[in-house]
């Protein structure tokens, strides 16, 4: 090993101090090793030990898509959910952290309205009235003019702190110079608490993460920065070390079995080598051994992977670039069509679309839709047909500097944007910004999803993210209790 690679214990001025550790095992780790399939009662038995263990922030997996997931595939009703989140996590002394989409709400959705967006945070803060940092994907530049203006004082009213999650994208323009630029108009406009350097695709080497970290805390100017990284080419519980090494102390881990893997480095391993460094932490180890002794007990019962270990270096990783969060997604959807044998195709034809895309970062909403023009492509002919999403991307709904759009290949383009739906979607771009920062009148919104307008905030919360009524008929108070004889 290089001297110049050694782990030491200089640190960075304005950073260093003790650990300040986000525990990610519920949300992250559910979504990137157990395909997000986490009900009520696995829940249940592990959160108020998890928010009780020393973590700075504890991000919980009370978010937007929180109802969907519970009536779809538990058949449990939501509410309970939430009930149970704010009963658990009283007087917790850590942060609870919501992913959120910006201004999106669907997964694959364009930016909403400011009305809209209000009354999804509104509620989101009376069903989990600990919510006090949001997690906000920051991909581009467009996000940060466009969408930050009316999220950061709309959040900060309800004494919630947004945290620009910035995701590292690998294309020719993600320098280090261009993410030191942002995080430059990040600090000047807005003074978040904390920005994290997001590797989504868990595909940063430890010296592309030193030059990272390096441009990014000299435009930083004392704002904490944060190191979440997936563990796609089994570098992150290095990377981590390397963080440690150049002051950052806000590091994203899981407790196992839903640590490694796709998923984030270890709890104990961040710990241990941050012991062997000088570094000193809160984290209470012993109750953390007893939930992963939990979590092992439910991961086996029904058939998810418990045995994770770090994954080995594949260079087809940076071809493809998809998400941690996103591969087991892909491999079970694909089980689900009955063509589980198409994953090497799509996966070979991931990079093709993203240079005819313009080399978007691949992460949420990107991913998801760039994922199925994938299969759609390997199924039916390469652009024989085009979905919405990736119409709305070439219309600018998304951005225009950094989604892609300035370098898409002109005759994808043009293509996309002479698709039959195109007209509507290309006057909506035109108008993204006005649109985003516009606030229609509550009755209004209400009645834009079927709902009269003196219809509840929860009523119609519920209604938007779950399109329908139906979708609560025949749900449980609390989920199935078979969970329970397992513990």
């Amino acid at each position: 090993m290089k001297n110049d690679q050694r782990p030491c214990t200089t640190f960075a001025p304005g950073e260093g101090g003790k650990l300040e550790l986000i525990d990610e095992t519920l949300r992250d780790g559910s979504q990137s090793l157990w395909g997000m399939m986490m009900s009520y009662h696995m829940i249940e038995p592990v959160l108020e030990d998890i928010v009780n263990s020393g973590f700075d922030t504890v991000n919980v997996p009370f978010h937007f898509g929180a109802p969907m997931l519970s009536t779809r595939f538990f058949q449990e009703d939501p509410r309970h959910l939430f009930a149970m989140g704010k009963e658990r996590m009283a007087g917790t002394d850590s942060n609870i952290m919501l992913t959120t989409l910006g201004a999106a709400v669907d997964i694959t959705g364009a930016p909403q309205n400011a009305t809209v967006m209000r009354l999804m945070y509104e509620q989101l803060k009376e069903w989990i009235p600990q919510y006090n940092r949001a997690l906000l994907i920051c991909c581009t530049e467009d996000e940060i003019d466009n969408q930050y203006p009316v999220l950061f004082p709309m959040l900060r009213e309800l004494g919630i702190e947004g945290v620009p999650y910035m995701a590292i994208g690998h294309g020719p323009n993600h320098t280090d110079e261009f993410y030191a630029s942002r995080v430059k108009k990040l600090v000047e406009n807005f003074q978040p608490v904390s920005i994290c350097i997001k590797d989504v695709d868990g595909l940063l080497t430890p010296e592309r993460l030193r030059g990272l970290i390096a441009a990014m805390q000299a435009e930083a100017k004392g704002t904490p920065l944060e190191l979440h990284t997936h563990g796609m080419n089994g570098l992150n519980t290095y990377n981590a070390v390397v963080a440690m090494e150049m002051g950052i102390r806000r590091i994203t881990t899981c407790i196992p079995p839903l640590a490694n893997g796709s998923s984030h480095p270890s709890v104990f391993d961040v710990v241990k080598n941050a012991e062997r460094m000088g570094i000193e932490h809160d984290i209470d180890i012993e109750k953390l051994q007893g939930v992963t002794e939990r979590l092992t007990k439910i991961g086996k019962a029904y058939g998810h992977p418990v045995d994770n270990v770090h994954l080995p270096f594949d260079l087809q990783m940076y071809e493809h670039q998809i998400p941690g969060g996103v591969i087991s997604n892909t491999t079970t959807q694909l089980e689900a069509l009955g063509i589980p044998e198409a994953l090497p195709e799509v996966l070979e034809e991931i990079p093709r679309i993203l240079e005819d895309l313009g080399h978007p970062v691949m992460i949420t909403p990107f991913s998801q839709f760039i994922v199925t023009q994938a299969v759609m492509n390997t199924q039916v002919g390469r652009w024989e047909q085009c979905i919405d999403p990736c119409i709305e991307l070439a219309a600018g709904v998304y951005g225009f500097e950094e989604a892609g759009v300035a370098y898409m290949k002109p005759e994808i383009k043009d293509m996309l944007l002479s698709q039959p739906s195109a007209p509507k979607i290309i006057e909506k771009g035109a108008s993204i910004k006005e649109y985003i920062a516009s606030t229609p009148s509550e009755e209004d919104v209400k009645k834009a999803v079927g709902l009269s307008a003196d219809a509840t905030r929860e009523d119609f919360v519920l209604r938007y993210l779950l399109r329908t009524d139906d979708e609560l008929n025949g749900v449980t108070p609390g989920g199935p209790e078979s969970y329970k004889k397992y513990l």
